[in-house]
């Protein structure tokens, strides 16, 4: 599921950096891209390895992967905003659908996921 969302984000990017001006271009939206989907599977993995264990430990483990989400996404926001030479409006709003889109594909995997532990 995230490949397939993944390459249709893929899609949407070339379709931008192809119709869209030359300024509001976002060059590096390909590795924000892939930072979103790689922490994603990372953070998903490890969810579902918690929810194996137990209620109180998979409460506590998707809490701290949260917040260090946050942290993380935060960094990378600030680091490509120093960094890179796109527009830096184009990069926040191109930021926002990926952490909408990737928060919303994790929070319903999840919740496919323990709806399926609960059934058996």
């Amino acid at each position: 599921m995230v490949f397939v969302l993944t390459a249709i984000c893929v899609a949407l990017q070339w379709l931008w950096n192809t119709r869209m001006p030359e300024k509001l271009r976002l060059e590096d939206g390909f590795w924000l891209l892939g930072i979103f989907a790689v922490s994603v599977v990372g953070v998903h993995l490890m969810l579902l390895n918690a929810n194996k264990t137990g209620g109180n430990a998979f409460i506590r483990v998707f809490m701290v992967s949260s917040v260090l989400k946050f942290f993380i996404y935060l960094t990378v926001l600030i680091a490509f905003m120093l960094f890179t030479n796109d527009d830096k409006k184009v990069l926040a709003v191109h930021f926002l659908f990926y952490y909408l889109v990737f928060n919303a594909l994790e929070v319903s995997m999840l919740y496919l996921e323990t709806q399926k532990k609960k059934l058996q």
